[in-house]
């Protein structure tokens, strides 16, 4: 799974997993591997299916690296408690990407961030995607959400994004490669956010940053919870979105019919969108450990205490589920994707990511008569956050785009 060949294409392994082993214990990870759409879907709401991780071990494991931070950090980050704690939290984060916002007040920077990325490109005939789009909107439109700085440059958002995207991603939450850069550039966005919120203390503004210091105010947070949301704002949105931009932009470059079948149906943007999620999550997987044993489909009875590897990708491809698994089929009935996931956890901010998405799309079917892909590209050496590092093709501007 963490081979680049299977990062670059996991297909393959993912219909071995449904069809032939799905449900498997990896003795490395000491890791059950669940993959079938409807046990998947079953643990993302099972009440015994707790998100809390155990970090002792890996304290032990790792003394003196640094670990304790970003682990105290993890233990109040919304994704990573469950029950009356994950509702309150849950509560004051996502009041703001509610859709009616994300239909109103958001749709302004979601708008000026797209346009703003596509001026900057305009008379270029070859881009790499990643940097230039990508990476760029949600990074441009969490910046105006939260209030963070201008002088905070993109790619200093970017870097930080995939520092804590290296920790929350790696088995036990400590990263493989790197250790210590990354935990010194986590570090360093803590303490950017600690002095931001500080600022934002003494200078309200109408931010979303100043919206859960009224709920710090107002009991409904402790500040080192708001402090490690903030951090889970700052990267989690940016960093998945941007996987999502880059696989549809590359599902684009990489298949002239769909392309055709947007510019004779520029309405049907929106389900290419959802059914290209299905097929390339940006999140692989997510984990839960038991609180009760709980039994699958397959009548594997996952013992107490166990740890678990929820497939979404691989649920996402299974063909129990979902007719012809591998190719893309628009208004799919039935069973849906998990690429947001399912349950309590579902993500609070799947609305906004699919309307950014949707608006780059819009704009690269009106600006561009014709995509190509180029060699060059490169995914990450990530798999749980699979994402393009560089996506890399040459464009045809259509007559009088951009005048």
């Amino acid at each position: 799974m963490h081979r680049p060949e299977v990062i670059a294409d996991p297909t393959g392994f993912y219909a071995q997993l449904v069809t032939e082993q799905p449900v498997l214990f990896d003795p490395v990870a000491h890791t059950w591997l669940v993959s079938r759409h409807t046990d998947v879907q079953l643990l993302l709401a099972h009440p015994a299916a707790s998100v809390r991780m155990d970090h002792t071990t890996a304290l032990a494991r790792f003394p003196g690296a640094g670990l304790q931070a970003a682990f105290a950090a993890l233990d109040l980050h919304v994704s990573f408690v469950d029950g009356a704690q994950h509702s309150r939290i849950r509560r004051a984060l996502s009041e703001p990407v509610q859709v009616r916002h994300v239909r109103t007040r958001l749709a302004g920077l979601i708008d000026d961030a797209v346009g703003a990325a596509f001026a900057d490109l305009a008379g270029l005939e070859l881009l790499d995607v990643v940097p230039a789009i990508a990476a760029r909107v949600p990074i441009d439109v969490t910046r105006q959400m939260l209030g963070i700085p201008g002088d905070v440059d993109t790619a200093t958002i970017r870097r930080w994004s995939l520092a804590w995207g290296d920790i929350v991603a790696a088995p036990g939450h400590v990263p493989t490669r790197d250790r210590d850069a990354v935990l010194r550039t986590v570090a360093e966005l803590m303490e950017h956010l600690q002095h931001l919120v500080t600022v934002r203390e003494q200078h309200p503004g109408d931010t979303m940053i100043d919206a859960l210091i009224a709920a710090v105010h107002g009991g409904a947070l402790s500040r080192d919870e708001l402090l490690a949301n903030v951090l889970m704002l700052v990267t989690a949105g940016n960093e998945t979105t941007t996987n999502l931009i880059s696989a549809v932009v590359m599902a684009l470059a990489d298949d002239p019919g769909l392309w055709s079948l947007l510019q004779d149906e520029p309405g049907r943007i929106r389900d290419v969108v959802e059914e290209l999620g299905r097929l390339h999550p940006p999140t692989q997987y997510t984990a839960r450990r038991l609180l009760e044993p709980v039994e699958l489909s397959t009548g594997d009875v996952l013992p107490v205490g166990a740890s678990v590897a929820l497939m979404l990708a691989a649920a996402n491809r299974d063909p129990a589920a979902f007719d012809l698994p591998d190719q893309l089929q628009l208004g799919r009935a039935g069973a849906r994707g998990l690429t947001f996931g399912h349950g309590p956890h579902h993500c609070f901010g799947a609305s906004l990511a699919l309307q950014e998405v949707v608006v780059v799309l819009q704009h690269v079917t009106a600006v561009y008569e014709q995509l190509r892909p180029v060699s060059g590209r490169h995914w990450r050496l990530n798999a749980n956050l699979r994402g393009l590092a560089s996506l890399p093709i040459t464009v045809t501007a259509r007559a009088g785009a951009g005048r």
